[in-house]
């Protein structure tokens, strides 16, 4: 019984091995029409002579042949001779030797093609001897830091440095000795402890093999007075290179007694503002080095002894990236007779160079197989062309590699359907995407796009009624270029045409990317199945701009290219949001935040100018032109209106069309002509008038023209004349002739300009002068500051080479000082120096007087100060006036018997007087001039003595009124 059940027993386990065996035979066949892959590459290594050296290799499918290559030739299977095993897709050398060094890559065949993996090199360790030197004598203020160098030998991999320290070898870093990665020996706080002798080693952590200096350095501890600062180490500028995601580490000791306080800054601006730095002593580490790590490092000391600035020391840090690979399709059918071009999208620092692999096989150029660093066009495409095809880029720090299967269809046969399609891998691979998703690519991943399952197309011909299909229209987009959402965008389009007569769509292709200043982040592409006309966009950054294409594909491959640029929306500041409220609060403590949205009256104007346009293709001779609005200057936007400008012809700007209404943000311009380039540009509208013209468009060439394709200029103007408006501003002239470039027309010029004192290319900035103006104003420039200026010629083609250069200074700044202020008015015109201006105080608005306007100036000052007399002697004489008046009155005289000759004056003879003697000599008393002899009148001597006035009585003078006689014989008192 026991024998039976055993016997039973052993017949199940059989058939279940029977039926795994058959389960994953039937995965494997079910998986030949698949593009193969290689999910784990092997890895460089380095061995010492004679060691072992395992290489790994995992495809996908997992029943692929995986066989070997050795420096491009093939292994066949393992190789008692060379010491090499293969099993299982992995390859052994038992005994690595000078003959098994080099580059290994493992190939995957299958019924789809073949696929290899990026190159993997095996080398042998080694460590050289140290050099032979001299020894040195160190010396370092006490209580600084001193520095011990060490030249370490050639060796690979990187010795590790060890130190001979009092007798005893320092492995590591400890107390106040520091082992820095660079082999450097800093002894912090140095003191007369540390005084000695110092010898360095070199380790190889493969060979294990130790190698020690020749010569020792002697330290010595000295103690001084005030010094000023100095850069003990380095002793000169440095270049350093480091792999991406490596720490850095930039050293920095500074002598000086008192001991220096070390700063740093990073491309003028200080580290203190940045995250990820820190500081290890006066030692700057970074901990993972990213692209933007990659500048001009500048390390000062400064101890207050000296001149402040005189001890620095700059580092140029170069972060190298290994290549990143990216195809925007993994599966690709062509019928036969048309054209298939492949793209390959490559980056990495410094630029790697590209090998593109067909069924593992090195391609080259050839009249049907046009090759660049991102495309492969392959001409005429027949089922030879069929296979795996690799786009592998190298530079000196790594590999990477993306694969797309090309299959082929005869004309007007049925297409086979893609099954389980996947992406246009890159290394690392790329997970693929959650159930229900779309295929998504994270910005700046190496990987590619991920057509879904459900982007599968149902077998259908690739002949329309009228003969071969065309590629598909651009979709039509639906959406609105702004959205009130901060990191997230709902992108909706539809098919321009659907129903028979047109191939049906397979699936979508949707890319987006931010705009910047000067350029523009990598694409995220995603793939989108063909029934779905949705897609949301996220991980966005807030009140930032982004442009999406987006093209459609069916049988014949990718349609035309539809784009759309928007705008998310912007996140308030919390400062901003808890102003906003207290505000509302005491202007109404029952009304929400949301209630203060007025416009700001204070602020009315008219719109800001819209975002540069983005223009997309409607038809062969119209385009939607499509725009985002910015601030509209207190009042609504009541419409937009478009305008146009041809490139290849003089002329201003023509309006397209207008009264848009402020609820459409795009518009469809017809009527365009064939081979014509255009430019487009939007102007908002709101009640208090329109706005600036936004930034013109991308240049747009309407297709369909079988005439001339003009070609870039080569020979670019010649500037004539330069000249120094003003402190900011420099004017240029300058001269083209067509001939030069043989008739060849162009749309415009550039203008490029910086200081003199650079030698950087990058600090150029560029002004662009359209149509056929000879003339050009440079603003914003610096006061006092020598630029140089040069200029090229653009058309469709390009750019023409560089003009001659042009150097031109701009004036110097006037004074900021207190403006003078004029004299006060005098007789005498006021003593200016020559060619004086004189100013008015800072925003009156006044005009500046030139030199040339100085004799008027005088004149004025003359005619004025007369003026002034007059004006101040009229009251004067008016007082006089009315104190004879108010004396006459006081007399007791009449008004209508005072004669206007009557004298003022009271005169006396001299022998009235003490001390004189009488002579009989009239004098004169009373105010009027009565003529008197001891008190009695006369009708002689003085003038209008004989005169009577009626109620008037001789008056005798006092002696001490007499004064200086006006009339002869006449005194007045």
């Amino acid at each position: 019984m026991s024998r039976g059940m055993m016997i039973t027993q052993r017949g199940k386990r059989s058939e279940v091995t029977l039926a795994c065996l058959l389960l994953a035979m039937a995965g494997c066949f079910a998986n030949l029409n698949e593009v193969p892959q290689v999910t784990v590459q092997p890895s460089s290594t380095v061995q010492k002579l004679g060691g072992t050296v395992i290489l790994g290799c995992v495809v996908e499918p997992p029943c692929m042949n995986t066989t070997w290559r050795l420096n491009g030739k093939e292994l066949n299977g393992s190789d008692d001779a060379l010491g090499v095993l293969i099993t299982r897709g992995t390859l052994v050398i038992t005994a690595l030797s000078n003959h098994t060094v080099g580059r290994y890559q493992c190939v995957a065949r299958m019924a789809a093609g073949a696929v290899a993996s990026v190159p993997a090199t095996v080398t042998l360790a080694n460590l050289q001897d140290f050099k032979l030197d001299v020894q040195h004598v160190i010396e370092v203020d006490e209580g600084n830091t001193a520095v011990i160098a060490c030249h370490l030998p050639e060796s690979h991999p990187k010795a590790q440095v060890r130190y001979s320290v009092k007798h005893e070898w320092l492995e590591a870093s400890r107390d106040n000795y520091l082992i820095m990665p660079s082999g450097n020996l800093q002894i912090v706080n140095a003191s007369q402890e540390d005084e000695g002798m110092y010898k360095c080693a070199a380790y190889n952590p493969v060979t294990q093999e130790v190698k020690t200096s020749g010569t020792s350095d002697r330290l010595r501890v000295r103690r001084s007075t005030a010094e000023a600062a100095r850069i003990i180490y380095p002793p000169e500028a440095q270049t350093i290179v480091v792999t991406k995601g490596q720490s850095l580490i930039l050293e920095c000791v500074a002598g000086g007694i008192p001991p220096p306080r070390v700063t740093w800054a990073k491309d003028g601006s200080s580290v203190a503002s940045y995250n990820k730095t820190r500081f290890l002593l006066s030692n700057l580490l970074i901990d993972t080095t990213s692209d933007e790590d990659s500048g001009t490092y500048r390390c000062m000391a400064d101890n207050g002894v000296g001149d402040p600035g005189a001890a620095v020391i700059l580092y140029n840090v170069q972060v190298f990236e290994p290549p990143e690979v990216t195809m925007e399709l993994s599966q690709l059918v062509i019928p036969w007779g048309q054209s298939a071009k492949l793209t390959c999208e490559v980056r990495g620092n410094p630029p790697p160079s590209v090998l593109w692999l067909r069924n593992a096989v090195p391609l080259t150029s050839s009249q049907r197989l046009r090759l660049s660093r991102r495309a492969l066009r392959v001409v005429s495409v027949g089922p030879e062309d069929e296979g795996v095809y690799q786009c592998m880029a190298e530079n000196e720090v790594g590999s990477a590699h993306a694969v797309v299967q090309l299959r082929t269809a005869r004309p007007g046969t049925t297409l086979r359907p893609w099954r389980d399609a996947k992406p246009a891998t890159a290394t690392p691979p790329v997970p693929p995407p959650g159930p229900g998703s779309p295929a998504q690519m994270p910005k700046g991943h190496p990987g590619a796009l991920r057509p879904p399952a459900s982007a599968q197309p149902a077998p259908l011909p690739c002949l329309g009624e009228q003969g071969q299909v065309a590629p598909a229209e651009a979709p039509v987009i639906l959406s609105s270029p702004r959205t009130s959402k901060t990191d997230s965008y709902e992108l909706l389009w539809r098919p321009r045409h659907e129903g028979s007569g047109w191939a049906p769509i397979l699936y979508y292709v949707v890319k987006h990317r931010k705009q910047v200043t000067n350029s523009s982040d990598d694409w995220t592409i995603s793939g989108i199945p063909a029934s779905q006309h949705r897609l949301t966009l996220t991980r966005l950054d807030p009140g930032s701009l982004y442009e999406v294409e987006m093209a459609a594909y069916n049988c014949a491959g990718e349609g035309q290219t539809a784009m759309v640029t928007f705008r998310t929306g912007r996140r308030p500041k919390p400062e901003i949001m808890a102003s906003k409220e207290q505000q509302i609060q005491r202007d109404d403590p029952g009304a929400s935040p949301q209630s203060s949205s007025q416009p700001d009256h204070g602020r009315l104007s008219p719109p800001e100018a819209p975002d540069r346009p983005t223009i997309s293709m409607a038809s062969e001779t119209s385009v939607y032109v499509t725009w985002i609005p910015r601030g509209n200057g207190g009042f609504p936007i009541q419409s937009f209106r478009v305008e146009y400008k041809k490139l290849k012809k003089v002329g201003d700007w023509i309006l397209a069309t207008s009264a848009i209404p402020p609820s459409r943000l795009s518009v469809e311009i017809t009527g365009l002509e064939k081979g014509t380039s255009y430019k487009f540009r939007v102007r908002a509208l709101n009640m208090l008038g329109e706005s600036e013209p936004s930034a013109p468009s991308r240049p747009y060439a309407v297709s369909g023209y079988s005439g001339r394709v003009y070609e870039r200029p080569v020979a670019g103007p010649y500037i004539t004349f330069t000249d120094a408006v003003n402190e900011t501003t420099i004017m240029l002239k300058w001269m083209y002739i067509p001939a030069s470039n043989n008739n060849t027309p162009i749309h415009g010029f550039y203008i490029y300009y910086r200081p003199t004192d650079s030698d950087n290319d990058s600090d150029y900035k560029k002004d662009m002068v359209e149509g056929d103006r000879y003339w050009h104003s440079i603003s914003h420039l610096q006061p006092e500051t020598s630029y140089d200026i040069k200029m090229q010629c653009f058309n469709e083609g390009g750019e023409s080479e560089f003009s001659n250069v042009m150097i031109c200074e701009t004036k110097a700044r006037k004074s900021s000082g207190q403006p003078r202020r004029l004299p006060p008015p005098t007789l005498a015109p006021p003593q200016l120096p020559p060619h004086e201006t004189i100013e008015r105080p800072v925003g009156t608005g006044a005009m500046v007087a030139r030199s040339s306007d100085l004799p008027y100036l005088i004149v004025g000052v003359v005619l004025g100060s007369i003026v002034l007399i007059i004006v101040a002697f009229i009251p004067f004489c008016l007082w006089r006036a009315w104190s004879k008046q108010k004396h006459t009155t006081d007399l007791g005289f009449p008004r209508s018997a005072l004669l206007p000759s009557s004298c003022q004056y009271t005169m006396v003879p001299l022998g009235g007087l003490p001390g004189h003697r009488a002579n009989g000599q009239p004098y004169l008393s009373g105010t009027h001039g009565r003529a008197c002899t001891d008190g009695v009148p006369v009708n002689r001597a003085c003038p209008a003595a004989a005169m009577g006035y009626p109620g008037t009585k001789p008056q005798q003078c006092h002696p001490g009124e007499l004064q200086q006689p006006l009339i002869p014989g006449c005194w007045a008192c």
